[in-house]
């Protein structure tokens, strides 16, 4: 899809016919496929979604040149984390869980030394996508949840001694880095198979994996970081 502004007068239909990848996006939002000719906006005021939070998170999700400067301070910071979460469980409810299905029956059907090396590397990558959103999970979206309350007036929770949005911001490991690296080797050494339709989908899964994560990374740095800043300044001058 070229790379434009999406508007709240595109038709819905057109956005997901222009971008599959929407697809996955829309459903974050609790949107099924079946909108007829619905804009995008008449859907967001049926689904009492904000117009022009969907806007935004769609833009960046397609578009890799979009960045927002002028509408940051208008971004709800609660309905970005619930975003970010639900990303969260589609990558491991859906995405992961099928990728590894799709890669245990490949290793299943495959007689090769370097087998349980792959299998090693593919567990590794696995169970660092776990803990990075563990820890997303459990850490950084709870205090940002906390700043939201106590900038609402609230007292807020007991939140971990002398945590900051920097620490989380310095340990943001780039996950995608170690999925290209899995990709790779799959493109290069994966020994020759009859499976390599199979094969071919597993990589065509990790590529789209590799974008999604890096759109999420993308989100999280260059919106809910610096939003969290802001707050931090303004609750800690």
């Amino acid at each position: 899809m070229k790379e434009s502004i999406i508007t709240g007068s595109m038709k819905m239909a057109d956005l997901v016919a222009a971008d599959p990848r929407s697809m996955v996006l829309i459903t974050r939002f609790g949107i099924d496929l079946g909108f007829g000719d619905q804009t995008i906006k008449q859907i967001c005021q049926e689904k009492n979604i904000q117009t022009d939070f969907f806007l935004l998170m769609v833009n960046i999700f397609l578009s890799s040149s979009f960045f927002p400067n002028q509408k940051l301070k208008n971004v709800d910071v609660k309905l970005l984390l619930t975003y970010l979460a639900n990303s969260h469980e589609y990558y491991i409810r859906e995405k992961i869980p099928l990728i590894q299905a799709m890669f245990g029956n490949y290793l299943g059907k495959m007689d090769h030394p370097a087998k349980p090396q792959l299998q090693s590397f593919f567990d590794e990558y696995i169970q660092e996508v776990i803990e990075h959103i563990e820890y997303e999970e459990q850490v950084a979206f709870p205090y940002v949840s906390n700043l939201l309350a106590r900038s609402a007036g609230g007292a807020g929770k007991a939140g971990r001694e002398n945590y900051g949005i920097s620490i989380f911001e310095e340990r943001h490991t780039n996950i995608e880095d170690k999925l290209s690296d899995l990709k790779n080797l799959l493109i290069k050494y994966l020994p020759p198979s009859k499976e390599r339709f199979l094969r071919i989908r597993i990589i065509n899964e990790l590529f789209d994996l590799e974008q999604d994560l890096g759109n999420h990374a993308r989100l999280e740095d260059q919106v809910l970081i610096p939003l969290v800043e802001q707050m931090e300044k303004q609750l800690n001058p």
